[in-house]
């Protein structure tokens, strides 16, 4: 979204040895990286700064230099529970302007601060290689292809799938990420010859590539980015319908919304599919039409922002 922001003056402040950083670093020298005093400095010449926050840290940089020097500050939220710490509750309170990556996080927000709009992220280009996808998918056979893709924690609620794959052998998972959860999640798929454990990569476009299914069975989700990226291969998807999915899986046009989050519930649609599927010929020509009304692009997220922006420095005195 940055390389679309015309008509402001960029600046970019993370970690240090943040990989964010080096990239915009080389690759967008207009946008100058700075460091906590030049923040400062800024803060003390520039009466029109806008500082917005991506993250929880930053959300806390923002409320102090909103204290200490009055500048205004934005502050994006992903996740769709209220910030923990009353200090955060605080910062989120006296924020000039909260964005929700869905409108269900935006709503939480307005119980906070009535200054909230919605921007739903965009979908960035995913990468491909050809060694990583001989790898993992040499094996070509008629089995239904299913991904769960995600970091091994609870919230992701993988053991669900590793209990759709005991219940459906004739259907490939492929389970994809790594964390905490990782060797229990392995023990428990032990003996299943249809599940296929994939660590944490990069080339996610090779992996939508070689599916036919997504499964996001989430205990709790704010959006639930990976959908999108599945939708840029036409990729449909089988979620829990909880946090901001319904936002973005129309049920049964683009996916299948499941609610209540059981396997039985997923096994039905499964069974469904399994029986005809050219249901998902149908859904994937539904992505596509989807897509065309809602482009989830980089240059729409930035008018959006712009906006924002825009509204905040017209309240300028």
């Amino acid at each position: 979204m940055i390389q679309h922001l015309d008509g402001f003056h960029l600046y970019f402040l993370g970690k240090k040895s943040g990989i964010l950083k080096q990239h915009i670093h080389t690759h967008f020298p207009h946008i100058k990286t700075i460091h906590f005093f030049d923040a400062i400095k800024l803060a003390l010449s520039d009466k029109q700064l806008i500082v917005h926050a991506l993250d929880g840290r930053g959300a806390h940089f923002a409320g102090l230099l909103k204290r200490w020097f009055k500048t205004k500050s934005v502050i994006t939220r992903q996740v769709n529970f209220p910030p923990k710490r009353s200090s955060s509750q605080k910062t989120y309170a006296q924020a000039d302007m909260l964005v929700g990556v869905s409108q269900q996080i935006s709503h939480y927000l307005s119980t906070i601060n009535p200054n909230v709009r919605t921007v739903y992220p965009c979908i960035k280009p995913l990468q491909e290689n050809l060694e990583f996808e001989q790898h993992y998918f040499s094996q070509q056979n008629n089995r239904l292809k299913i991904a769960h893709i995600g970091h091994f924690q609870t919230v992701k609620n993988f053991p669900l799938t590793i209990t759709l794959a005991k219940q459906n052998p004739n259907i490939q998972f492929y389970l994809i990420g790594s964390g905490l959860l990782e060797q229990e999640l392995k023990n428990q798929a032990a003996h299943l010859d249809n599940v296929i454990f994939i660590p944490f990569t990069p080339y996610i476009g090779s992996v939508f590539k070689q599916i036919d299914l997504l499964i996001v069975p989430s205990h709790n989700e704010g959006l639930g980015m990976v959908i999108l990226e599945a939708y840029q291969h036409h990729i449909p998807v089988i979620a829990h319908s909880i946090g901001g999915i319904p936002e973005i899986v129309e049920d049964k046009k683009t996916g299948f919304l499941i609610k209540p989050n059981t396997p039985e519930n997923y096994q039905i649609i499964l069974d469904k599919i399994t029986r005809q599927p050219e249901i998902l010929h149908e859904l994937k020509h539904n992505i596509a039409i989807f897509l065309t009304k809602h482009p989830f692009s980089a240059s729409k997220m930035a008018q959006e922002y712009t906006a924002i922006y825009q509204h905040l420095l017209g309240q300028k005195k």
